[in-house]
C-alpha cells in the first residue's frame, strides 16, 4: 500500500470520527435519549444529567426535552439570577425550581434508579444547572480578568502570611509540649496499673497537634483556590458547584441528624426509665437481703439472685422496646444480622438456659446456701459461690470445684450444715468387738470417747447401735452430734483417736475374734505402755492331758 493510500484510509477514518463525536449529545443543544440509557439533559453542549423514568405521563425523553427547553429559555432572559435555583420538597418528589417556576422534578423512581434520595439528587442537578447556566450568561472582558489576577496575588500573599503563622505558632507548641512533660503530661493510671505511658502520651499529643497542623493547611489552601476561582468570569460559578456538590453529603448528614432526633429522644427515654426503674429495683431487694423490708415467706438469701433475674429482665425488655427506633431498623442488612445472631444464640445458649433454670430452681428451693458445707454427687465442701451458671466448692483440701448447676439439680444433695446450725448434725463410726467382751462396756467406752471429743455436743447426748451380730463379732455404732459442719473430718479424726485411747485404757482389744483363737504365744494388740510394767509375752500352750471321753 503507498504512502498516498494509507493518508486516504487514515482521513477516512478521522472524518468518521469525527462525525459520530460531532454528532453526540455532547456538541448538541438539545436532549439525547438512548433505549437502554436513559435520555440527558444538554446544556451549552454539556450533558448535565439523565432521566432514565417516566413521570407525571411523560417519557424519559420528554422530561429531558421539557427541561432542556427551560433551561435555554432561563439563560436567554437578562435579568436572570443563578441563585434563584432552589429545591422544593413535595409529596410526589423533590422540585427544582427558579422561582415560581419549576425546572425539573426529581421522583422517587430517578432515586432509586441513582441509588439515592431524592433530595440528595436533585440538589446535585440542581449545582449542575448553576454552573451551566452561569458558563453560558457568563461575560468575559479584560477588566473583569484584571481585577481577578490582582486579587489573586492579594490572596496569595495572605495564604503565604497565614501559612507562615501556624507554621510558627505550631512550633511554640511543640516547645510548650516539650516543657509540659513531666509536668502537665503524665502517665494515665488506674490505682497502680499504668494505662498509657508518659513517652506514649507524650507522642500522642505531638501527633494530635501535628495532624491538625497539616489538616489546618490543607483547609486553607483549599479555601484559597476556591476563592480564586470565584475572582473569574470563567470559573466563578464553578465555585459555587464544587461547594454545593461538597456540602451536599453534610447537608444530607445533618438531615438525617434532625430527622433522628424523634428516635433519639425515645431512646433517651427508654435509657432513663430502664436506669430509674433498675435502681429502684436494686433499692427494694437490697432492703429485703438487709430485713428492712420483710415479704411473707420470702428469704433475704433470696434477695440478689432476684435481683439479678428481674435485672436481666428490665434490660431485655429495654432492648426490645429500643430495636425500632434504632438507625436502619428493618433495613435488610439489620434483619439478616438480627436473624444471624438469633440463630447462634438459639444453637449455643441451649446448656446456657438450662443451668440458669436449674441454678433458680436451686435458689428458691434453698437446697443450700453460702458458706454451707454440702456433698454433691463425689465433691464435698464449702459453698463459696452461687450463680445462675454454677455452683463452686472448697473442698477440705483447698480445692475449688466449679459444679454447673444442671448437672446439681440431677444429682443428691447432702447439706450437713442445716442440722448443724441447731446441734444435731450427727456423726457415726462403727467398731467390731467380740462376743467375749461385755457390751455395756463397749458401750460406755464408745460414749466416753465421744463425750471427750471437743466438737461433740454434751447435749443430746451420743448413743450407741449394735447394728449387726455377725459371725465372729458384733458391729456397735457410735451415733453423737456437732455444730461443727464443715470440720467434720477433723470431728472424726479426734473421735476415733478417743476411741482407741479409751479402747486401750480399757484394754480392750479392737481386732478380729479369729485372732483371739490363736492368743497364746502372741503378744497383744494393745501398745504396751497401756500394759501393766509385769506384762510377759504368754507361751503357745498345748494341753494333751485331757483324754477324748469316746475314747
Amino acid at each position: 500500500m503507498t504512502r498516498i493510500s494509507r493518508l486516504k484510509v487514515y482521513a477516512s477514518l478521522l472524518a468518521i470520527f469525527i462525525s459520530c463525536f460531532l454528532s453526540s449529545p455532547v456538541f448538541a443543544d438539545s436532549p439525547s435519549a438512548q433505549e437502554n440509557q436513559g435520555a440527558a439533559v444538554v446544556v451549552n453542549g454539556k450533558r448535565l444529567f439523565v432521566f432514565y423514568s417516566s413521570f407525571d405521563g411523560l417519557s424519559p425523553l420528554e422530561r429531558a426535552e421539557r427541561t432542556s427547553n427551560i433551561l435555554r429559555q432561563l439563560s436567554e432572559e437578562p435579568d436572570f439570577d443563578i441563585n434563584s435555583i432552589e429545591t422544593l420538597e413535595t409529596a410526589q418528589g423533590t422540585d427544582i425550581m427558579s422561582g415560581t417556576k419549576r425546572i425539573a422534578t426529581v421522583c422517587g423512581e430517578d432515586a432509586r434508579i441513582a441509588q439515592s434520595s431524592s433530595s440528595k439528587l436533585s440538589r446535585d442537578f440542581a449545582a449542575k444547572i448553576r454552573y451551566a447556566l452561569a458558563q453560558r450568561i457568563e461575560k468575559v472582558n479584560a477588566g473583569s480578568i484584571a481585577t481577578a489576577i490582582g486579587l489573586t496575588a492579594i490572596c496569595t500573599i495572605i495564604l503565604i502570611f497565614i501559612v507562615a503563622l501556624v507554621s510558627r505558632l505550631t512550633t511554640s507548641l511543640f516547645i510548650k509540649l516539650k516543657n509540659w512533660r513531666g509536668h502537665y503530661i503524665k502517665a494515665i493510671k488506674i490505682q497502680q496499673a499504668e494505662l498509657i505511658g508518659e513517652h506514649a502520651l507524650y507522642e500522642l499529643v505531638v501527633s494530635l497537634v501535628r495532624f491538625g497542623q497539616i489538616a489546618l493547611i490543607i483547609i486553607i489552601i483549599i479555601g484559597y483556590v476556591l476563592q480564586c476561582l470565584s475572582f473569574f468570569p470563567g470559573t466563578r460559578y464553578l465555585t459555587k458547584a464544587i461547594i454545593a456538590n461538597a456540602i451536599a453529603p453534610l447537608h444530607a448528614f445533618v438531615d438525617g441528624v434532625i430527622d433522628f432526633i424523634p428516635e433519639t429522644l425515645a431512646l433517651i427515654g427508654i435509657i432513663v426509665i430502664a436506669y430509674l426503674v433498675n435502681s429502684f429495683a436494686h433499692f427494694i431487694f437490697n432492703a429485703l437481703e438487709d430485713s428492712t423490708i420483710r415479704i411473707a415467706d420470702f428469704d433475704p438469701d433470696w434477695a440478689e439472685p432476684t435481683y439479678k433475674l428481674v435485672r436481666g429482665l428490665i434490660f431485655v425488655i429495654a432492648i426490645m422496646v429500643a430495636l425500632p427506633y434504632l438507625p436502619g431498623w428493618g433495613s435488610p442488612a439489620f434483619n439478616q444480622v438480627g436473624l444471624l445472631l438469633g440463630l447462634l444464640v438459639s444453637l449455643g445458649s441451649t446448656g446456657v438456659v438450662g443451668n440458669v433454670m436449674a441454678g433458680t430452681v436451686l435458689t428458691y428451693t434453698n437446697a443450700f446456701k453460702l458458706g454451707d458445707r454440702v456433698k454433691i454427687g463425689d465433691c464435698t465442701g464449702d459453698v463459696v459461690e452461687k450463680t445462675l451458671f454454677v455452683t463452686r466448692l472448697k473442698t477440705p483440701k483447698n480445692e475449688v470445684v466449679s459444679i454447673p448447676n444442671a448437672q446439681i439439680l440431677n444429682t443428691n444433695v447432702m447439706n450437713y450444715s442445716v442440722n448443724a446450725r441447731t446441734g444435731t448434725l450427727t456423726v457415726y463410726t462403727s467398731v467390731t468387738i467380740g462376743y467375749e467382751s461385755p457390751y455395756g462396756q463397749i458401750q460406755d467406752l464408745l460414749i466416753n470417747a465421744a463425750l471427750e471429743c471437743p466438737g461433740i455436743e454434751k447435749d443430746p447426748k451420743p448413743f450407741v447401735l449394735q447394728t449387726s451380730l455377725d459371725d465372729y463379732y458384733i458391729t456397735y455404732e457410735i451415733n453423737a452430734f456437732t455444730k461443727l459442719a464443715s470440720e467434720l473430718p477433723r470431728v472424726y479424726s479426734d473421735l476415733h483417736l478417743k476411741i482407741l485411747d479409751k479402747f486401750n485404757e480399757a484394754q480392750v482389744e479392737i481386732m478380729s475374734p479369729q485372732y483371739i483363737c490363736l492368743r497364746d504365744g502372741n503378744l497383744t494388740s494393745i501398745p504396751l505402755n497401756y500394759m501393766p510394767k509385769d506384762y510377759k509375752q504368754p507361751p503357745f500352750v498345748v494341753d494333751l492331758t485331757k483324754s477324748n471321753p469316746n475314747s
